[in-house]
Order: C-alpha cells, then sequence, then structure tokens
C-alpha cells in the first residue's frame, strides 16, 4: 500500500478535490467513508455539491479558529492510500479500520483520545482513500507529529501483513527512498505530457542520461551519445570556468516562454549529478576512447561481456570472510549490473528485447550511492557495458543465440546474489528492485535459451552409454554431493554431457572445467544448476557456437531389377510314329 502524505492551508480546497469529478473526471462514486463523528454533511450525496463541501470545512476548521494565532499556517494534514492493483477489494469498512490505525499512528487522532483532532475519509475509487484532518485538537494544542511519515510508514508494513496486501518496500529510518529510487514526475509533469501525447520528461530523460552514460569513458563520449539520443545538455559552470553542474532538457518539452524545461541530474537522481557521472567515467578512462563498432558479428562482445560479468560475480560472492560482501561494494556492483543492463537494451534487438528493456527500467528505478573507494568494483561491470556497445547489433538468433542465452544467465544470477545480499543487509527497496530486474531476466533467459538447450539435450541422447557413464563419473567426483545430486537429476544434464564431450575434443579436462566452474561460489540460489555449469564451462572453454545435430541419412536401397522374362519355349518336335 502506497501512502503520501502532505499539509495544505486550506481545507475546503481539497474537499472539493476530494469529493468533486477530479482533474479529468476520473473520480466515481465520491462518498464519506467516516469522520470524527457522525452525521456530517457528505458533499457526494448532497444535493448541492458547493454548499455541502463549505459546510463540512466549517465543522473540521472550527479548532483552528478557535485556536486562533496559536493555529499552525499549515493546519491541514491529507494522506491519501493506495493498494496495490493486485490487492483484494477493500470495503469501507476495512478502509475505515486501516484510516483510524494510520490516524492513530501518525498522532491525528490516538486510539482512546477524546481531544483528537477532527477528520474525514474520502473515497472516490474502488483503490485508495483520502484521510483529510485538521491538526488543532480539541484542547486546542497542535497534533504532535513529528516524524509522522515514518510512523505511518512503519504502521502500513503492519497493515499489509495483516490484511493479505502486496508489501511495499520501505527504508527503516526516515525518508530513506528518496535516496534509493529514483525521483518520480509530479502530477503537473505528468498531466502536461498527458495532453501534449508525451512520456513525462522525467523518466525519459533518467533513461537516456543513463544509457548515455553506460560503458562511456569521458565527458565528450557522454555528451555525444545525449546527442544521439535526441537530449540537450547544458552545463553550469562557475565564475572560475570549471563546471558546476548539468541540466538536461527534452526538446519538446517546453515551458510557457517557450523555452526548454530544464532538469537538473540532481533532479534525476542522486546518482546523477555531475560528481557521481564524472567518478563513474574515470574508473574506465583508461580504456580505448571509441567504444561503438561495426562488428559482423555480436557473439565475441556477449562471451566477452559474459566473462567479465562472472568476474564481477566471483569478486561479489568470493570477497570478505564470510560474513557478506562490504556493503559499500554491494551498492557499486548494483550499480555496475544497471550499466550493462542499459547497454544489453540498446543493442539486443532479438525476440527477447522488451524483457531485456523491462529488465533495464526495472534496475534504472534504483539509486545506488556508494564512497568512492569503491568505484572499482565497478569496473569489470563497465567494462562489460563497453563491450557489448563495441559489439553492435545482437539478435539472438543463430550465430549468437548460445552467447545471448549464456549472458542472460549469468546476468540473472547476479540479479539473484544481488537479492539475496540486499534482503540480508535490510535494503528491501534495493531488494525488491533487485527480484524485479531478476524476474524480466528469467523470462528473457527461458526463451533465448529453449533453442540451444534443445540441440545440445539432442547432442547428449546421441551419446554411448560408456560416455555418459565416464561423464556422470567425473560430475560425482568433480562436484559436491548435494550439487553433483541437483545435476545429474536436473533437466538439462544431457545437454551439459554433450558440452563435456565437445570440451573434451577440443582439450579440455572436464573434471578441471567443473571444478572451475564452482570455484568457491555458491550454488544454492541457482534455479538449474546444470544449466549454469553448462554455460560457465563453454564460456571459460570458448567452445563455438551450438548447431542442432545433423538428421541421420537414411539408407535407401535399390530394389533389384526384376528378372528378364524367359524367352518361350521352342515348339515342341513331332513325334516319329
Amino acid at each position: 500500500m502506497i501512502a503520501s502524505v502532505s499539509r495544505g492551508d486550506y481545507t475546503r480546497g481539497i474537499l472539493a478535490y476530494a469529493y468533486g469529478p477530479g482533474e479529468q473526471d476520473e473520480h466515481t462514486d465520491q462518498h464519506t467513508v467516516a469522520g470524527f463523528e457522525d452525521l456530517l454533511p457528505d458533499p457526494g450525496l448532497a444535493a448541492d455539491f458547493q454548499q455541502a463541501v463549505s459546510q463540512l470545512a466549517k465543522i473540521l476548521d472550527l479548532r483552528v479558529v478557535q485556536a486562533g494565532k496559536g493555529a499552525p499556517k499549515e493546519h491541514v494534514w491529507h494522506c491519501s492510500l493506495r493498494a496495490a492493483p493486485e490487492d483484494p477489494h477493500l470495503s469501507d469498512q476495512q478502509w475505515e479500520d486501516i484510516a483510524r490505525r494510520v490516524m492513530n499512528a501518525a498522532g491525528i487522532a490516538p486510539t482512546g483520545d477524546p481531544d483528537g483532532c477532527r477528520w474525514v475519509v474520502v473515497r472516490h475509487a474502488q483503490d485508495h482513500v483520502h484521510i483529510i484532518a485538521t491538526t488543532v485538537r480539541a484542547d486546542l494544542t497542535g497534533a504532535r507529529l513529528h516524524n509522522d511519515w515514518q510512523r505511518v510508514m512503519d504502521e502500513l508494513t503492519l497493515i499489509e501483513q495483516d490484511y493479505g496486501l502486496r508489501e511495499v518496500p520501505r527504508e527503516p529510518h526516515g525518508r530513506g527512498s528518496a535516496r534509493t529510487t529514483a525521483k518520480r514526475p509530479t502530477r503537473a509533469e505528468v498531466h502536461k505530457a498527458g495532453r501534449q501525447g508525451r512520456e513525462p520528461s522525467r523518466p525519459v530523460l533518467r533513461t537516456a542520461v543513463r544509457e548515455s552514460l553506460a560503458g562511456a569513458v569521458s565527458e565528450e563520449e557522454f555528451f555525444g551519445r545525449l546527442a544521439d539520443h535526441g537530449i540537450l545538455v547544458k552545463v553550469h559552470r562557475l565564475p572560475s570556468g570549471d563546471a558546476k553542474g548539468y541540466s538536461f532538457a527534452v526538446p519538446g518539452d517546453r515551458n510557457g516562454a517557450g523555452q526548454p524545461v530544464w532538469y537538473s541530474g540532481s533532479k534525476l537522481g542522486p546518482d546523477l549529478t555531475l560528481p557521481r557521472i564524472r567518478a563513474r567515467l574515470a574508473i574506465t578512462a583508461d580504456e580505448p576512447g571509441e567504444a561503438i563498432s561495426r562488428a559482423a558479428t555480436a557473439r565475441p562482445a556477449l562471451l566477452h561481456a559474459g566473462r567479465l560479468v562472472d568476474q564481477a560475480l566471483d569478486d561479489l560472492t568470493g570477497s570478505g570472510s564470510g560474513e557478506g560482501p562490504d556493503p559499500q561494494a554491494l551498492l557499486a556492483q548494483a550499480a555496475g549490473l544497471g550499466e550493462v543492463l542499459d547497454a544489453l537494451a540498446q543493442t539486443h534487438h532479438g525476440p527477447t528485447r522488451a524483457q531485456i528493456a523491462a529488465a533495464a527500467k526495472a534496475s534504472g528505478q534504483a539509486v545506488y550511492l556508494h564512497e568512492r573507494a569503491a568505484d572499482q568494483k565497478m569496473r569489470a561491470l563497465r567494462s562489460a557495458a563497453r563491450a557489448l556497445l563495441a559489439g553492435g547489433p545482437s539478435l539472438g538468433r543463430a550465430n549468437d543465440g548460445d552467447a545471448a542465452a549464456a549472458l542472460f544467465d549469468i546476468l540473472m544470477l547476479m540479479a539473484i546474489t544481488l537479492y539475496r545480499l540486499h534482503r540480508a543487509a535490510g535494503q528491501r527497496q534495493h531488494a525488491a528492485t533487485a527480484k524485479a530486474t531478476r524476474d524480466q531476466l528469467r523470462a528473457a533467459y527461458t526463451q533465448a535459451a529453449a533453442k540451444p538447450l534443445t540441440a545440445l539435450t539432442a547432442h547428449g541422447k546421441r551419446l554411448p552409454q560408456a560416455v555418459q557413464a565416464r561423464h556422470t563419473a567425473t560430475v560425482r567426483q568433480a562436484l559436491p554431493a548435494d550439487l553433483a545430486g541437483r545435476v545429474l537429476g536436473g533437466h538439462e544434464w544431457l545437454a551439459l554431457a554433450a558440452t563435456l564431450t565437445e570440451a573434451q575434443t577440443h582439450g579440455h579436462d572436464p573434471a578441471a572445467l567443473l571444478r572451475q566452474a564452482i570455484g568457491s561460489r555458491e550454488m544454492d540460489s541457482a534455479d538449474n544448476p546444470a544449466a549454469v555449469l553448462l554455460w560457465r564451462t563453454r564460456r571459460t572453454a570458448n567452445l563455438p557456437a551450438i548447431t542442432p545435430p545433423r538428421p541421420a541419412k537414411r539408407r535407401t536401397t535399390t530394389p533389384a531389377p526384376a528378372p528378364a522374362a524367359l524367352p518361350p519355349a521352342p515348339p515342341a518336335a513331332p513325334r516319329r510314329r
């Protein structure tokens, strides 16, 4: 359940909005769910709407008027509560119970307190309600609203559990979500974009800036990519001439004076300020300056990117002393994964393009702020993003189909690992982001891997029993017993056996490859350990593209020619008498 808490100074105005038709006639069945007392005027049902709104406003404002100069300037407390689309339908009685719990937590109307503030709960849609209260109590003192937002968030977490609603990740302290998620467009920005038939500028700019930053090594390259995206850039400078900040604009978004509407990097997210952007550029500043090429095939780039992501995952799970990775390194690696996905969203044009774009979008909603000391933890992933851009478009078919599937597999494993580590660290918002990213990557992998795995399984089925038995013994020898059991009992065992056979023909030791594939990394989080080992083995051994087995040649037998007809027997000689 999502809550928005705000303050105001005009009670009648917010009542007129809540009970009215809405800015685009979106409100339906407007009515009062509950109030601080019974028999309050209900503007949603009244014959004279304006009169009923005025009467209700005067009732709610009574204590404010009585308090005179002692009343706070912003005396209106407004909280909207919205359920998730998948949540069960909530009745008016349930919404009233939820609203009372929220007001008790906020300090508006503590349970059992006869001097609580005056309030009303309004419903004008199936999925949300508005709580409108005035913040002067019956004893003419102000409501104790210090840290009300956090107390409401804590209570909503309990409400979600009690009502079986979708649990929304929330940061444990204060308004921390502002530093862990991207800034959303305001209501005015959304309505303006809707009138003009376009997307709001803020998320469009954030996506363009992130994609332009992915793998870039200099400001010149960064600005060049922004120009390719059609984004306007303005550099703010100090009197000394040094840059102090960036602003970005969408060409079609203009203010009343016809000028572009500029958004500073900080308005798009605290991770896109000038210092943060320059810090990222510096991580890989020593790499070649030209990133984009016209490669004949994207396969080498996909394989190289997979190796770099694999390296980053090893660093994430293999470092430390068993107590988990350093928190700053975790944030840096999560930011690096976002760069890889931003690059992949620009270069992948195969059947799974929508899922990859959705994964990049999910990852891009989060903000990862880490200390400069952890910057180098992003290096491998920034290099992977650069490799993908250098490789050019990939189609996920034919020659690069298996390479794309292998990359999706390791990216999915990275997202799974980040989800587990974020959750263990109590970073619920980041854990939710990693989970959403994982789900999209899993969908992309499942579709991309179908044909290569089918081909490998067909190869595996053709292996002689003696070869299969030898590989079974190798797996039991090279892997821990529980992992070996999962691999041999998995759906992809025959595909892995075919890969081990192929690797052996290229001069590799299957047992050594398997031991190298697991390394010191845990495999409990892998959905399909046989598939993980398969792709890692192919990447390590640098095996060629997977091709389906050739159909067996059918033996054709040429029918024997029909025997020639015997010549007619000569007529019998006449018998002599």
